[in-house]
């Protein structure tokens, strides 16, 4: 069985999940799976089937990029030691840098898969508000593009990108979702009312964009129905913007909640008659898959990672891009035939256990090893 360390910032907190017990009790069946990430302090805990080593996150943005990108050479050196670890897994091609950099000066024989989640610069780069953006993707497109050379293997989400970077760096590769618990997210028998939109705050998902065009869109057709903002505020002056449209035209039908427990989300999903999503760009969103299992139809932009397989097999409508005519015009089409929103849910819940069934995620893991280790 081999040791398997996902290396990361994603925060687990203290204690895991249901879902999270079930995506690494999963794992274990076929990994000894451990996790270096950030945490509230320094700190090891072992878990029944994963251990995950916190590294204590520093308070400001540039810190904490610094500090676990650049700066943990020593500890991630210790731990792969110790932990005898034979694959790493990691998030993006910079978290890829030391792993790299381990692994050419001591010549540790561990194999090396840089997880790829779409145009990972652009994804970086449109999140937040950055000084000198020019200069920091050359600087990042170089780093990239080191790690994309010396690693052993490509973990896509996105068919089409992951094979372009996989014939340029001749890499083998395989694409997959993130993790989705099957289990918790499902069809209910819930009435259908009311639009959502789920993800984080942030310009390069185009939360104004659905504002300013449902608001647009119920004064035009007098829609009483509401839109529900699901998700973490990662961008302060951006929902400053949306709220103070949201104020300014006395809007009561849009509203804000902050990011949900899954159970709850899924309750939320299979409540809602539709869907929105304006992203500009996308890996294979985890939401899609999500609302999928609940039978949600989409509506969303026609941009890579949405467009194939979503757009093509499930549930998904599609619009040009920050195309408001476009838009209104397909949301309008959709409220309007409920047989063609029961039809796309259908398709959905298709697409979207294919995609993230029971035991889907190991076996692509299993897939993995086969490949690097063949």
């Amino acid at each position: 069985m081999k040791n398997l360390l996902f290396y990361g910032t994603t925060n687990y907190g203290e204690s895991l999940n249901s879902s999270n017990v079930l995506k690494f009790k999963e794992l274990s069946k076929n990994f000894s799976t451990f996790v270096m990430t950030y945490g509230d302090e320094n700190k090891r805990i072992e878990h029944d089937y994963v251990t995950i080593d916190y590294i204590r996150r520093p308070n400001t943005l540039i810190s904490k990029y610094l500090k676990f990108y650049f700066l943990n050479f020593k500890h991630l050196k210790n731990f792969c030691e110790e932990k005898n670890i034979d694959i790493i897994s990691a998030k993006d091609p910079i978290a890829a840098l030391l792993p790299t950099i381990l692994k050419k000066i001591y010549k540790h024989d561990f194999k090396i898969v840089i997880e790829h989640h779409g145009d990972f610069l652009n994804l970086l780069l449109n999140q937040r508000v950055f000084k000198f953006k020019f200069m920091i993707k050359i600087f990042l497109k170089s780093l990239s593009h080191y790690t994309y050379k010396n690693c052993d293997f490509i973990r896509g989400v996105e068919e089409k990108y992951t094979k372009t970077l996989s014939a340029k760096y001749n890499k083998d590769f395989l694409t997959f979702p993130a993790w989705v618990d099957y289990t918790i997210y499902k069809s209910m028998e819930n009435k259908r009312e009311g639009l959502i939109y789920v993800g984080n705050i942030i310009p390069r998902k185009g939360v104004l964009f659905l504002i300013k065009n449902f608001h647009e869109y119920s004064k035009k057709y007098n829609l009483k129905e509401k839109f529900l903002i699901v998700g973490e505020i990662q961008n302060l002056e951006y929902f400053n913007e949306c709220n103070d449209y949201i104020n300014k035209n006395n809007i009561d039908y849009i509203q804000f909640l902050d990011s949900q427990l899954p159970e709850d989300l899924s309750k939320i999903y299979s409540s809602s008659r539709l869907l929105l999503m304006a992203s500009n760009y996308e890996g294979l969103p985890r939401v899609l898959i999500e609302s999928g299992l609940c039978g949600t139809p989409s509506l969303a932009s026609n941009i890579q990672g949405i467009r194939d397989p979503f757009g093509k097999y499930g549930g998904t409508i599609l619009y040009k891009l920050n195309d408001s005519r476009d838009f209104q015009e397909k949301l309008h089409y959709l409220l309007n035939h409920v047989d063609i929103q029961r039809n796309l849910g259908e398709k959905a819940i298709t697409l979207s256990s294919k995609l993230s069934g029971e035991n889907r995620f190991t076996e692509n893991w299993k897939k993995i090893e086969e490949k690097v280790y063949e």
